[in-house]
Parts: C-alpha cells; structure tokens; sequence
C-alpha cells in the first residue's frame, strides 16, 4: 500500500515536480484559471485558498534561459535615465520603511539585484548582505557598491542560522520554485524577533482579476507562483511569523499595473510600454517591430495614466492593491 502524502507537507520534491498541489493549504487538485500569455503555459489557483501557480512549472535547472543578459541590461542597469532616478528614490523609500521597524545589525536582502537598497540600508548603518541567482545578476552589488553577495540557491546559502535581524523578499518570494521552503529557510536564519519583509503581486487584486492573462504582474513562466494576501498570510503563519502590518499603496508598482494592463488587455503587443521603459541594452525591441503601436502608445497615454493614478488610490482604500507588501516578526 502507498503511504498516503500528509496534507500539509507538499514541499516533498516528488510532489512539487509531478503534481499542482497547493504549496499553501495542500488541496490535491487546482482549478485552471486561464491559458497565461506566454505559450505553453497556464495559470493554476487553489480553490480553497486561492494560491496560483503557473504550470507547467520551469525546472530549476532551465529557468536561467528565461533570465537572458538582457533581462539585466548592460551592467545591470534595466531602465533609461529618467526611470533609474525613479528607481534610485523608490529603492531609497524602502531602505528608510525597514529603518523604521529594524533595529541596526546585519539583514539579507534575497534577490538583491543591484543592490541599491542594501546600498541605502548599509548607509544607514546595517551590515549588509544579499543573496542573488547567478554572478551576472550580482555584479552591480558587487563590483561597483562592493556589497558581500552570495549566489546560487537560497535553500543551501552559506550564511548562519539565527544571523539576520531582517529577512527581505522584495519581489522574489514568487519567484522560487518552492516558496514554503523558502520561508523556512528565511526563518532558520532569522534571530528570535527577527523581522521578514515580503512585498509581491497581489492575485486577488482588482488588477489580477480584470485583466487575467493580461495582468501585467503576472511574469510567466519567472513567477512560479501568484500569491495573494491569504495564501501568503497562511504560509507566514505555518511559519510562525506574526504579521504586524499590510500595506496596499505602493506608488512604485501599482499605478504601472494598471497602465501596462490596460495597454496589454486593448491587444498592444504584450509589455510595449514597459519595453520603452528600459535602457537600451535590456530592451526586446518590441518596439522597433510595431512603430504604429508605439505611436499609438503614446497618443492614449495621457487618459489612461490618469485612470491609473486614480485607480491606484480606490485600490489602496478598499485594500486591494496590485501589489502588497507585508511585515512581520518571527515568534
């Protein structure tokens, strides 16, 4: 007789490579949502806590083609001049948000990118460390702001258990083939009283369930999974982390889900805009390819940008905000 699989143990390898199981609540089946953008691909959600997953999921082992040089952009820099200054500011806002709330020691930053958080936080007077996938996605951090930054899996990483006074998943959490796993390890190396940031795309959002395949955030097939703020509350409390506080507004994320939503959703070629976004080296050149969509772009932008904005604001009061960002202290 086969020994039945425990309910809430479906971090077993054998179950997260062969079978759609939720990682959240461990229900055995999962409802299709939708055919995702990309081919080949569909969006799964658990009907009991509404947990998405895109499937079938990309190996560890072959997800690095999905992460091509030019998703970095030369020297890691992803974006044209106006929008790096943006970033720099938004990167600077999240430094000052943990200062509030950690007190001064050493924090991981996982999925560090180019470290100019760290940079800020490191400013401020924490001992920074990050943690990235490979030495590409490393080298800003680590040749221009000499930041101490790991690669290779997080699940095996060489830092010490009970180290971090903080633990930070900015945008990363979905991005792990095994989040449960994940949080685990993100608790083993926080201290008693440690604190965890996860910010991510909220898949119960208004943005998430009016345009579908077509939301922006979506990320397929790099977001292995499409949390929402009850399957990633259930994980956190699996964990043993009490959350402390939600935040729905995030000016740096969620006006832009909309806006390149909207664009996608009116059948633009997918992600147009953010493309004209990037700096050079990391575009697609989508936009070399469609010059009457881009004119076309830009000729609509003003309305919809102001439908954004305004959108934004009835997100973050009704608490269904495109993305979210959530704290929270290990018991």
């Amino acid at each position: 007789m086969t020994k039945p699989v425990t309910r809430f143990a479906p971090e077993r390898q054998e179950i997260i490579r062969h079978s759609p199981r939720c990682h959240c609540c461990g229900r055995v089946t999962a409802d299709k949502a939708f055919d995702s953008a990309v081919p080949g691909f569909s969006i799964l959600r658990c009907p009991d806590c509404g947990l998405g997953r895109t499937w079938p999921a990309v190996s560890p082992q072959d997800i690095s083609r999905w992460y091509p040089a030019s998703y970095y952009g030369k020297e890691n820099v992803r974006f044209n001049f106006i929008f790096e200054a943006l970033t720099r500011l938004f990167r600077r806002r999240r430094a000052r948000v943990l200062h509030n709330r950690v007190p001064r020691g050493p924090v991981l930053d996982v999925g560090c990118g180019r470290g100019i958080m760290l940079n800020h936080l490191r400013s401020l007077g924490y001992e920074a460390h990050g943690m990235e996938l490979s030495d590409s996605a490393a080298w800003h951090a680590r040749e221009q702001l000499r930041l101490e930054v790991a690669t290779g899996d997080f699940l095996t990483s060489p830092h010490r258990k009970d180290c971090f006074n903080a633990v930070i998943f900015w945008h990363t959490l979905e991005h792990f083939h095994n989040p449960v796993e994940a949080m685990a390890r993100a608790r083993e190396l926080l201290r008693p009283g440690g604190f965890l940031a996860v910010a991510l795309p909220n898949f119960d959002s208004f943005q998430a369930r009016l345009f579908g395949r077509n939301w922006f955030h979506l990320d397929v097939p790099r977001h292995y999974f499409h949390f929402g703020l009850k399957s990633l509350e259930a994980i956190m409390s699996r964990h043993a982390f009490r959350i402390v506080q939600t935040d729905h507004f995030c000016f740096e994320q969620n006006p832009f889900g909309w806006l390149q939503s909207f664009y996608n959703a009116l059948g633009f070629p997918e992600n147009l805009f953010y493309d004209l976004l990037k700096a050079r080296s990391a575009r697609t050149g989508v936009a070399r390819k469609h010059p009457l969509a881009l004119v076309m772009t830009l000729l609509i932008l003003p309305p919809l940008l102001a439908l954004s904005l305004l959108l934004t604001l009835v997100d973050a009061a009704l608490r269904q905000g495109g993305t979210i960002e959530v704290y929270a202290i290990k018991e």
